[in-house]
């Protein structure tokens, strides 16, 4: 073969591999974009079609009850029950079997708190009727989508339904629920609220708690076992990371007439491992709640 010939048969095969390794990176490339989107935006675990309405194309805002009937096809409408025998919208067993004693328990429709986040995100939480303070109930994260209702995870709460609050977080690339539930006390000036925050994380298709930790506390020391004069308060902001949640706590330790004679500061982390968020501390609330003798909080 000339050198002529030979330079040309070179300068073909050069193409061809770069044409080749092109199309390898391209494919690379394109799949890692993929699996970030399947991170960024989790499949649902269930699709209802939305109720039809008078006027087509008009946008769907659902009515409280409609939510029972999309997440809970054993909801009854007009008994306002719901039959805990019987599978949510996934398939899966209402509550995940942890509603107590199976059967039909009583529900009011109108009663669902929601919490808004990034890209139409939306939590919402059905609890159950009961004349306890404390209810349990289904927690749900979905997106209204055109015609369609997307569930993407499922789980179960128990708080009271004017103290809860839900919103979503990015830990990282991922989604996170958090639940806030409040119980205050006392009147006008004086009045006074405890707080603790519950992080959901997702997994095939459920949302697990995962952490619980203090948000704002104070206790009066009077009223506690240990004996002095002095008030404490607590508080406690979260910031959300990749590799788990950062915790900024705040003790301060006020006296009458005198105003904050003592402060503590503490901050701590909720490390993310696996599907566990593990604390590197106690929380400064959970040691002067133990110090003063009160009780666990919830």
């Amino acid at each position: 073969m000339s050198s002529t010939g030979r330079a040309r048969e070179l300068r073909s095969a050069a193409w061809v591999a770069g044409v080749v390794l092109s199309a390898c990176a391209g494919s690379a490339l394109s799949s890692k974009t993929e699996d970030e989107a399947r991170t960024l935006v989790p499949v649902p675990i269930c699709v209802q079609r939305l109720p039809r309405r008078a006027t087509p194309g008009s946008i769907v805002s659902l009515a409280a009850r409609e939510y029972w009937s999309l997440l809970l096809p054993a909801f009854e409408p007009r008994a306002s029950t719901l039959d805990l025998t019987l599978p949510d919208c996934s398939g899966r067993p209402t509550l995940g079997g942890a509603a107590g004693t199976l059967g039909k328990r009583p529900v009011n429709p109108d009663e669902i708190v929601f919490g808004s986040g990034p890209d139409g995100f939306k939590v919402a939480w059905l609890p159950l009727a009961a004349h306890e303070a404390l209810r349990t109930g289904l927690l749900a994260l979905l997106r209204q989508r055109q015609e369609v209702l997307e569930v993407y995870a499922l789980g179960v709460y128990e708080g009271s339904v004017d103290g809860s609050r839900f919103s979503l977080e990015r830990m990282g690339p991922a989604l996170v629920v958090t639940a806030q539930d409040e119980h205050c006390r006392g009147a006008e000036g004086d009045r006074r609220c405890d707080s603790s925050c519950t992080v959901y994380l997702m997994g095939n298709g459920r949302l697990h708690a995962r952490a619980r930790f203090p948000v704002d506390h104070s206790v009066d020391a009077r009223t506690a076992a240990a004996a002095g004069s002095a008030e404490y308060r607590f508080s406690a902001s979260a910031e959300y990371r990749s590799d788990g949640v950062a915790l900024s706590e705040k003790l301060s330790v006020l006296e009458q007439g005198r105003g904050e004679v003592r402060s503590i500061d503490l901050q701590r982390t909720l490390r993310l491992e696996g599907d566990r968020l593990v604390p590197s501390t106690e929380s400064l609330w959970s040691q002067t709640a133990r110090q003063l003798g009160l009780p666990e909080t919830r």
